[in-house]
């Protein structure tokens, strides 16, 4: 038989559940604007009957809260961080893209400034075939080619700092999940403490799956929840990078970034981080997996449009000490196979500090010499600055490539498409003026120069000594008694202008060099010239006997010039102008193709997000109602409660039991 006071007791259990109920939408409630937090709900069960040992069987003693569950569902969560990823890196990608884009547009027009300054340099010089002789129509002409080489150089050295500020966003996206891996190991220790002895920690749970949304923005992750063997233990929480485990339940791995002495292309900045896990394994910066802002980083910064040196080797050999015999380093012979390795003006490599990867191994080289035979074949002398031991005779043969293919338009691209413009458009002009005559009857020199960024001094390119071939090919004349018009292979190196010794080539204060020194960062215009406009060669012929320049013979060297407007062999875009178009435009497609991929993650994001809520998030409205509907049945269980005291009143009290 129950106790007397067992209908006490069921009250007593109906205001303990209802008063958790109510508890709980008031933490709910508290937690409405709070990051991250899921909406909890109490399982409230009936207590064990009891069994009166009567003819009516048992009876109920009342209720109690089982548990407290938090309302996340983990496939949502899973499907918001994939997206999340998506977003970040597009968002990413976005942003940067449009500065690029505002780095190869004028800030005023639709056209690129680069292309403006171009058009008006030809149309300037179209007014001197009316007069070859005006001073001013020369000066307007040398300024606008002047005003070519200043934009040339702002797009590049944007660019540049670009790439700069993005290497730093690197190693801070880096540090950034680093420090949410020592979050979510100390946040699993805390959730196991709580849970070992049964009930859930949902408050830190949410606190955790909020740190996981905040990583996936960052990179790609899969997260992993094992519970113990046999159910005793702790759960083992595993997050993921790729191939790579960032956090092992109380462990975790960091991510560290070391600034490289090396460099991939002829344009990148110095000291580029490269990342490695804190267990040695290799980060994989260019793995296509690696997903959010991360992916996008490196994209940006190290996007080549899967174009990079290639060629094949055809000799290597080990250097050795003449004293000691001891090996201190190596030469590497290296067959072009590319466009990028067999073109003067698309070479790219950095001159010195780079790398090149034979097979699976990678070899640091001081720097290259290149020798151009009459055939168009490029063949390159690598000096590598270690030996290659017993593997000399062994890598003949094998494919070589300086970088890493990354298959998208970042800035070592963009880049890249400056300096081919400047060098294929600077030697055809060239070309052409050291074949006319100025003002003064004296063979025309080249203006479109570069500047040397350790002395300061121009860069000649000594192409008053060199022929091109049908082929197109640049050779060196090589005179000889018996031969005058023979040439010989065109060769250059890397160290230009300055010779084996580390003395400065020059010839009339000219730093002499080969168009591979010449880039969107240092092209210049020849002083002299923008100093004397009657320096620039616009007449095929000198002075006639009287002194003066023929009209006739101006305008010949002019029209001449002027096909280089038009000319639509020089580049594979076709012309001049519609090299820079075509540039102007892809980085405008570009931009708005990652801006319009962003808008997609994102709408897909905020849409898992908002089914996500339809059973995590917390509503006000709901909350409200179910307030009301704890205060009502905890009115009715002090009811009870009261009902049940009048009744032991009068059965004690009133019956005189």
């Amino acid at each position: 038989m129950a106790s007397t006071f067992f209908g006490l007791n069921i009250a007593r259990s109906g205001m303990s559940a209802y008063s958790a109920w109510l508890n709980t939408t008031g933490h709910n409630i508290s937690n409405v604007k709070t990051p991250g937090y899921s909406r909890q709900t109490v399982n409230q069960a009936a207590t064990g009957a009891i069994s009166y040992g009567t003819r009516y069987g048992m009876v109920g003693s009342g209720t109690e809260a089982v548990s407290i569950t938090s309302q996340r569902d983990i496939y949502y969560d899973a499907k918001y961080r994939i997206s999340n990823s998506t977003y970040g890196k597009y968002s990413t990608r976005t942003y940067y893209m449009q500065s690029i884009e505002s780095y190869l547009y004028a800030k005023d027009s639709q056209t690129g400034a680069m292309t403006n300054s171009l058009t008006n340099f030809f149309k300037s010089l179209s007014n001197l075939t009316t007069n070859v002789s005006n001073t001013t129509n020369r000066t307007e002409a040398i300024g606008f080619a002047d005003t070519l080489t200043y934009y040339m150089q702002e797009a590049a050295d944007n660019l540049q700092q670009l790439q700069k500020d993005v290497n730093i966003q690197i190693a801070s996206t880096a540090d950034q999940i680093n420090s949410y891996a020592e979050q979510l190991v100390s946040l699993n220790r805390q959730i196991n403490t709580l849970e070992v002895y049964g009930g859930t920690a949902n408050d830190l749970r949410d606190q955790r799956a909020y740190l996981l949304d905040q990583l996936s923005e960052l990179v790609d992750i899969e997260v992993i929840e094992k519970e113990p063997v046999g159910g005793k233990g702790y759960n083992q929480f595993i997050v993921t990078i790729g191939s790579a485990v960032l956090v092992d339940t109380y462990e975790y791995n960091t991510i560290r970034y070391e600034a490289l002495e090396t460099t991939t292309k002829q344009g990148d900045v110095d000291n580029m981080y490269d990342l490695r896990w804190s267990n040695g394994q290799d980060f994989g910066i260019h793995e296509k997996g690696l997903g959010g802002k991360m992916q996008a980083l490196f994209d940006l910064r190290d996007g080549n449009n899967g174009e990079v040196f290639e060629g094949k080797v055809t000799g290597a050999a080990n250097k050795t000490d003449a004293a000691t015999g001891a090996i201190t380093g190596a030469t590497l012979t290296v067959e072009g196979t590319n466009d990028i390795a067999n073109s003067l003006f698309k070479l790219d490599i950095p001159e010195g500090n780079g790398v090149i990867t034979v097979g699976n191994s990678q070899y640091e080289y001081s720097s290259f010499d290149v020798e151009i035979d009459a055939a168009g074949k490029y063949t390159y002398t690598f000096h590598l600055k270690t030996g290659l031991g017993t593997n000399a005779a062994n890598i003949v043969g094998k494919d070589t490539k300086v970088g890493d293919a990354v298959d998208f338009r970042g800035v070592p691209y963009y880049v890249s498409q400056l300096n081919e413009f400047i060098r294929k458009f600077s030697y055809e002009f060239n070309q052409a003026q050291l074949k006319g005559y100025d003002l003064y009857g004296n063979q025309g020199k080249e203006m479109f120069l570069g500047v040397d960024k350790v002395s300061g001094k121009e860069l000649n390119f000594g192409t008053a000594n060199l022929v091109e071939d049908v082929n197109g090919v640049l050779r060196l004349k090589a005179p000889t008694a018996a031969d005058p018009n023979a040439t010989a292979n065109y060769t250059f190196s890397s160290t230009w202008p300055y010779d084996a010794s580390g003395n400065l080539r020059e010839n009339d204060g000219y730093a002499l060099t080969s168009y591979y020194s010449i880039t969107a960062f240092n092209t210049s215009i020849d002083t002299k010239i923008i100093k004397d406009s009657r320096l620039l060669a616009c007449s095929d012929q000198p002075k006639d006997p009287l002194g003066n320049v023929e009209a006739s013979n101006a305008n010949n060297l002019i029209n001449n010039i002027l096909t280089l407007e038009n000319d639509t062999t020089m580049f594979k875009q076709g012309q001049p102008a519609s090299f820079l178009q075509v540039l102007t435009s892809t980085v405008g497609v570009d931009s708005k193709k990652d801006s319009t991929a962003a808008e997609n993650a994102e709408y897909i994001k905020n849409a898992v997000d908002n089914r996500r809520l339809s059973t995590a998030g917390v509503d006000e409205d709901e909350e409200g109602q179910n307030l009301i509907i704890c205060q009502n049945l905890l009115n009715y269980q002090y009811k009870v409660l009261s009902v049940m005291n009048e009744v032991l009143d009068k059965l004690i009290n009133g019956t005189a039991v």
